[in-house]
């Protein structure tokens, strides 16, 4: 072996399969797009402002409908009022407007640009590691880290800042790391933590967790400040 060839072999190995899995993930979210939908799961949510030193906490359901639009259901809300409707309450309310707007916010090759970074061992999986970067200044965009799964295609965990603020008067900026669980085959959302500066109250951190992912996303639309009275 020449080489010149030794060297294209060498480097382009890598890349090439890098591009391939890209591909592969592409693939895989399309297939699995029917089915990370009219789902229901429990929902455990928890709220702090740093500066205020004050927290919220809460329980409920959160529905994802067969078109995408997401609804839920409150079963407990506890601790400071200004954490359960400044920062819960406000948080679903986004969420909720935006699956109606029907974003286009998926991580394709029409609204990023992708490069690799590093390929790493986390529970068992080798995990490619890409920097993606939005075409475009949009909500829902976000700059950051996509994990891919090298056996599945399926996404690991995705991590970075949003490009624009949902809610401009009321957020500053918000990161965010979201974890995915692998179950029959998909790839659902388990665990959001965030990161949030508000204008009104400071910086405020969450973490949602989801669990007893289940068929059946229709539900009757739900107030996501009843309860925070």
């Amino acid at each position: 072996m020449g080489l010149r060839l030794f060297f294209f072999v060498l480097f382009a190995g890598p890349v090439l399969f890098a591009q391939d899995l890209l591909q592969r993930y592409f693939e895989a979210v399309a297939r699995q797009a029917d089915r990370t939908r009219d789902l229901r799961m429990e929902m455990d949510f928890d709220a702090r402002l740093l500066k205020l030193e004050k927290v919220g906490h809460l329980t409920g359901m959160r529905y994802i409908a067969k078109n995408g639009q997401v609804a839920f259901t409150v079963k407990s809300i506890t601790g400071d009022d200004t954490v359960k409707k400044h920062v819960i309450a406000r948080y679903m309310a986004g969420e909720q407007e935006n699956s109606l707007r029907q974003l286009d916010t998926g991580i394709n090759d029409k609204n990023y640009k992708f490069k690799v970074k590093r390929v790493l061992e986390t529970e068992g999986r080798r995990v490619h590691v890409y920097e993606i970067s939005p075409r475009k200044k949009r909500v829902g965009l976000y700059r950051g880290d996509l994990w891919i799964d090298e056996e599945t295609a399926l996404p690991v965990r995705e991590a970075g800042q949003f490009s624009k603020s949902p809610s401009p008067i009321f957020l500053r900026k918000v990161s965010f790391t979201r974890t995915y669980l692998f179950l029959d085959g998909v790839a659902l959302p388990t665990r959001i933590e965030s990161v949030i500066e508000t204008r009104i109250a400071g910086k405020a951190e969450l973490v949602i967790n989801y669990t007893n992912f289940q068929p059946g996303g229709d539900a009757p639309a739900a107030d996501p400040q009843a309860g925070t009275d």
